[in-house]
């Protein structure tokens, strides 16, 4: 028996040995190296530029992350990259004469399996804002409710601002996509303009709707209380003290509420009975036209049927990303001046939102929101979605909501 048991542990350590023999034998995955040089050929002369930039070297498939701070040069190398395939961004900001000036960049969907790899990446600066897209909620509630959709357009700044002729639409491709637009503009610069799908714009002379700091309006899919048991109880929000509605006129499958401010559907085309953005995510912006926007005029991409009215870069006040989940964020549909990354909910119908994370709260209770012009670092995704959260303020001509 004893020389079973000797032979059976001869062999035992035979197989082990071999094993370990194969492991010692797997190659080591050397580190790799980079380096960055960051440009802004395209940025005014008379535009600051900040000191040193911020690249971040992102790899999704395998989470890893490298972030460094580039010289006064705008260079930087580093030395510690796996191989992969990477998102390479590049940000920075500047205070200057009362605005800050935040810059990015990126490159997508770059492989570097070697060393050696040197990457120029332009940036592009905009102007922080005061009014920002604060809350999102899209992805709708249990039971495949989607009428609950809402958006919520704070007042960040010092100063009161007026919502009156603010628009909100969201950008072709209408969902994240490989797919590739090349857009065809008179002027021949396709990379200066946005393309809406769908803009709705808020009515007003001018001073109708003031916002004071700390305030904001929310903007209904329909401003109806959705908990009520005639709507959907498994819904996160109560709309009927909305101060904005894309109601849509000429049908009677939904109430008009009779104290919301109707928007006007200016551009693109709504399906069904109510303004439904797509609860895989949408790019979303926010501007001031600079005249009447014509529904009749357009733009097309090359081969394309789609229709959309290119609104220029400059006009854009605040704009998300929101893609289905995190292999779809390089997949852009807004420039990375207006966001250089994107946010996501990670599913459907579960009543979660996407909300800015908070930057400071100052001593009056006034709550500060980050707002760098990238998705992946200021926002959040909430539990629950929640009307006007931190106790944003509403506004005084808004005597209905409770």
């Amino acid at each position: 028996m004893k020389k079973y048991i000797t032979l059976f542990i001869l062999l035992l350590t035979l197989v082990s040995c071999e094993q370990f023999k194969e492991v010692t034998d797997v190659p080591v995955i050397a580190n790799i190296s980079a380096s960055v040089a960051v440009t802004s050929n395209a940025v005014a002369s008379d535009v600051p530029r900040p000191d040193t930039y911020t690249v971040k070297f992102i790899n999704y498939d395998d989470n890893y992350e490298v972030a460094k701070t580039t010289d006064a040069n705008g260079k930087v190398s580093v030395a510690d990259i796996i191989p992969g395939i990477y998102t390479v961004t590049v940000t920075g900001d500047i205070a200057y004469k009362g605005f800050t000036y935040y810059y990015s960049g990126s490159i997508v969907n770059e492989k570097i399996t070697t060393s050696g790899n040197n990457f120029t990446i332009d940036v592009n600066a905009s102007k922080a804002g005061d009014l920002i897209i604060k809350e999102i909620y899209y992805n709708g509630s249990t039971g495949y409710y989607f009428k609950d959709q809402f958006y919520e357009i704070y007042n960040n700044g010092e100063e009161v601002q007026y919502v009156d002729g603010l628009c909100i639409g969201t950008l072709l491709p209408l969902t994240a996509t490989t797919a590739t637009y090349n857009w065809e503009v008179p002027d021949g610069m396709p990379e200066n303009y946005v393309y809406f799908g769908v803009i709705w714009q808020a009515p007003g002379s001018g001073t109708d709707y003031p916002v004071l700091p700390g305030e904001s309006v929310i903007i209904a899919q329909l401003a109806h209380n959705h908990t009520a048991a005639d709507k959907n109880p498994l819904s996160p929000v109560d709309l009927s003290g909305a101060e904005f509605e894309t109601f849509i006129k000429n049908q009677t499958v939904n109430a008009d509420n009779p104290n919301a401010i109707n928007m006007e559907h200016r551009f693109g085309t709504v399906y069904g009975t109510q303004w439904l953005a797509t609860v895989f995510g949408a790019a979303y912006c926010i501007f001031f036209p600079d005249g009447e926007i014509d529904p009749n005029t357009y733009v097309q991409p090359t081969g394309k049927t789609d229709k959309s009215k290119n609104i220029p870069i400059d006009l854009i006040v605040d704009g998300v990303e929101l893609v289905n989940n995190a292999t779809k964020i390089t997949y852009k549909r807004m420039p990375t001046t207006l966001d250089a990354g994107a946010t996501f909910t990670g599913g459907t119908y579960n009543g979660k939102s996407v909300s800015r994370r908070i930057k400071e709260t100052l001593s009056d209770g006034r709550v500060i929101y980050w707002d760098t012009n990238n998705s992946t670092d200021d926002f959040q995704v909430n539990d629950a979605a929640m009307v006007r959260r931190n106790g944003a303020g509403i506004p005084s001509w808004n005597t209905w909501a409770k």
